[in-house]
């Protein structure tokens, strides 16, 4: 992935933004950069959230029937890999844990159904001001010392570092993960931590994966 496709793709959620935050049309360019990714390492038969209708991002699970993705990648009938990307520029602190625990029960559902067999990848986008920057206190008396002191973009890190370290049924939560901090004045920043920059994230999630 190129810096270049990463600005071009900022500026295109902002410009989906002033559009209506209802249209859910700002995470696309996001969700198309990582399909061009993707088809550079061999992946071609993949299925972006609003094109090609639901059945084809649709992964079966083992504790419920079924869940939307908002990309997979497909080995005739066989999902290979799955990615679900989550974008925030306001209210940050709404439905904060929700967002965690849908990600952690999506890869449960399918790790329980497909083991190993298929790669998963998360990506957060999240709007780096002041009001995502501010640092909350913990609500518990005994936080884990990695939250002490954090905000809601560093918890995002946090937990983007921890579900791929996270390992059920002999394999990661998520194969990768990546945050990008973008400002309304079109510009970004990738983490410290490099294995959650978004620019390597298409190689990470098919790490050891062959395209067919």
């Amino acid at each position: 992935m190129r810096e270049s496709e990463i600005k071009s793709a900022v500026k295109e959620f902002w410009r989906a933004r002033k559009r209506g935050t209802q249209s859910d049309s700002h995470p696309k360019a996001f969700l198309d950069l990582i399909a061009t990714d993707l088809a550079r390492e061999g992946w071609t038969d993949v299925a972006v959230k609003k094109k090609g209708g639901k059945k084809r991002i649709t992964i079966g699970g083992y504790f419920r029937p079924a869940k939307e993705w908002d990309l997979v990648c497909w080995d005739g009938d066989e999902p290979q890999i799955a990615i679900e990307l989550k974008t925030q520029a306001d209210s940050y602190g709404n439905n904060e844990n929700n967002r965690y625990e849908e990600a952690l029960g999506n890869a449960l559902d399918v790790r329980a159904r497909y083991g190993k067999r298929i790669g998963l990848g998360f990506v957060f986008v999240i709007c780096d001001e002041e009001k995502s920057q501010r640092i909350t206190k913990p609500r518990v008396p005994d936080p884990d010392p990695a939250f002490e002191g954090s905000s809601h973009v560093t918890r995002r890190v946090i937990f983007a570092r921890r579900i791929i370290d996270y390992k059920l049924r002999q394999a990661p939560l998520y194969d990768a993960a990546a945050v990008l901090t973008i400002r309304r004045d079109g510009s970004y920043q990738h983490p410290e931590d490099g294995d959650l920059g978004l620019i390597n994230f298409a190689a990470a999630v098919t790490k050891g994966r062959t395209p067919v």
